[in-house]
């Protein structure tokens, strides 16, 4: 065999080799689209489940894309240099998997444009709802969560409420968030409007609360916090504003940290512009399940100003103690929202904090709806740590309609 032979037979070879990756990434490609498609069902409880799974199948329709052109130009082309440089992305992206899985502690799943795009950037209250329809959720251009208010008299009494994601209600759509379930029971003399935010603390409320009211004045305002403000428990830089931990945090919280939409389409873009973002670090302090008088000081006073503030536009301020998932708590294995006090202890550490609002509300003689802590509540009640499914937000809503309607009439 002659050396021109030898070395046709070789190049032959390592065409086939690069044919051979190629198919089998489409291959890998065809079955994770199958799997996308008919096998692996939406997550029931996820209200962005379609969002993801329409995410997951142009992820997959893309590297289906450049695998079959990859087999492509491996047959096609004289150059084994271009028969492997559409595999050297095909390589890089196996291996940015297996980056992300180890670095991240999971697979990778490409953010879907619903979710990356919910939330703006705010001068005071760092983000605030985007207007717009973003999946289930829809943001009105007040740039508030929308509650559906259907059949309200001309003269029906408004009602704002304030919080953060458990009022914002992120486990469900518009039509069964606890506000728009609230106006149902209320019936035709209320209309409700949700203030609420991903996130916000009594800091980001007290300062909503300064303007909230100037524009429209409703009958009364509900308040519905606590959990956003235990995460800073144990901080030992803890400052009055949260600017020490929380409110830094809220940029990431709230995906307003540079992105960019390659990110959605490739692990290793994802992996490349995480490089670029600022670190959100474990605060300073050490982690306890004893009480922190210190936030709840904090805590407190933002409480009272927001009642002051709240009584000096003439509105009837009302609090609302929190309630999370009890039930998930009872392990250490949980999502660690309050890093410095361990997961387990959380559901007594905020009802200590309940109980200290309680007392607070006596002493300014500010009405405290405490029907949501008699309820009893379960593990399918919620989507997760703390945030109601449909079914927990009708019970939360059954819970506030009378004592509302009764705070809040004429």
């Amino acid at each position: 065999m002659t050396d021109e032979a030898a070395a046709a037979r070789v190049i032959r070879f390592l065409r086939m080799v690069a044919v051979s990756i190629a198919a089998a990434s489409a291959l890998l490609c065809v079955l994770a689209l199958i799997y996308t498609l008919f096998i692996k069902a939406p997550d029931a409880e996820d209200p962005f489940a379609q969002a993801h799974r329409a995410a997951n199948i142009r992820y997959e329709l893309v590297w289906l894309g450049i695998s079959a052109a990859a087999v492509a130009v491996a047959l096609l082309t004289r150059s084994l240099a271009w028969a492997y440089a559409p595999l050297c992305l095909i390589g890089l992206e196996t291996g940015g998997h297996l980056v992300h899985w180890l670095v991240a502690g999971g697979r990778f799943h490409p953010q879907p444009p619903e979710i990356r795009e919910r939330f703006e950037p705010h001068p005071l209250l760092v983000g605030v709802p985007r207007p717009g329809v973003h999946g289930p959720f829809t943001h009105t251009p007040e740039r508030r969560r929308l509650t559906i208010n259907e059949g309200k008299d001309a003269s029906a009494r408004r009602v704002f409420v304030f919080g953060g994601s458990t009022t914002y209600d992120a486990g469900v759509g518009d039509a069964h968030t606890w506000t728009t379930q609230l106006s149902r029971r209320l019936g035709g003399g209320y209309v409700v409007e949700n203030h609420g935010m991903d996130g916000f603390s009594s800091v980001e409320v007290l300062v909503a609360s300064l303007f909230a009211f100037r524009d429209a004045k409703p009958a009364c305002a509900v308040f519905y916090m606590g959990w956003n403000d235990l995460r800073s428990a144990h901080v030992a830089t803890l400052k009055p504003d949260y600017s020490d931990f929380h409110l830094p945090h809220q940029r990431g919280n709230l995906g307003l940290l540079p992105t960019l939409s390659i990110e959605s389409y490739s692990v290793v873009a994802r992996l490349l512009v995480s490089l670029a973002r600022p670190p959100l670090d474990r605060p300073p302090g050490k982690v306890s399940a004893e009480y922190d008088p210190r936030l709840a000081k904090v805590y407190l006073d933002n409480m009272a100003l927001i009642a002051a503030v709240t009584r000096h536009h003439g509105v009837k301020p009302i609090f609302v103690p929190q309630v999370i998932d009890h039930a998930r708590h009872a392990t250490d294995a949980g999502y660690g929202w309050v890093p410095l006090v361990p997961y387990r202890d959380v559901p007594r550490v905020l009802g200590l904090l309940n109980e200290d609002l309680r007392r607070l509300a006596a002493r300014l003689d500010v009405p405290f709806i405490d029907t949501p802590l008699s309820i009893r509540w379960h593990a399918d009640d919620f989507v997760d740590d703390g945030h109601f499914n449909a079914a927990g937000a009708r019970k939360f809503a059954d819970g506030l309609a009378e004592p509302v309607a009764r705070h809040c009439g004429p």
